[in-house]
């Protein structure tokens, strides 16, 4: 399958928390990019939900994002060592502090 991504990944396990509903739930990010997140997490929130997610990086303040759930990807229990389960949002207008946080990244990666 050709690659349809517009913008590099990066991969870093930060927590966030995020709302569904009334309920707040907790998971970490898989990867992250300029455009998008991977959450792993037990709770998998519809496609099409928007969700406010704190993003708490070890250094720095917390970063209050908003985005959309594009999809969602459910894995065997068995199988969550070796593949990621979890879900995709597509960012919607981050704040600068979320690329100063992915530029940190970028730098730590290269």
């Amino acid at each position: 399958m050709a690659e349809r991504r517009l913008f590099p990944r990066v991969k870093k396990r930060i927590l966030v928390s995020f709302d569904v509903g009334r309920h707040s739930a907790e998971g970490f990010t898989y990867d992250i990019s300029p455009t998008g997140i991977f959450v792993r997490s037990v709770h998998f929130p519809r496609p099409g939900t928007q969700l406010k997610i704190r993003l708490k990086p070890p250094v720095g303040q917390r970063i209050l994002l908003h985005g959309t759930v594009v999809r969602t990807y459910r894995v065997p229990a068995r199988l969550t060592a070796f593949v990621p389960s979890g879900f995709s949002v597509r960012l919607l207008h981050p704040p600068e502090e979320y690329f100063q946080l992915l530029a940190r990244l970028f730098r730590i990666a290269a």
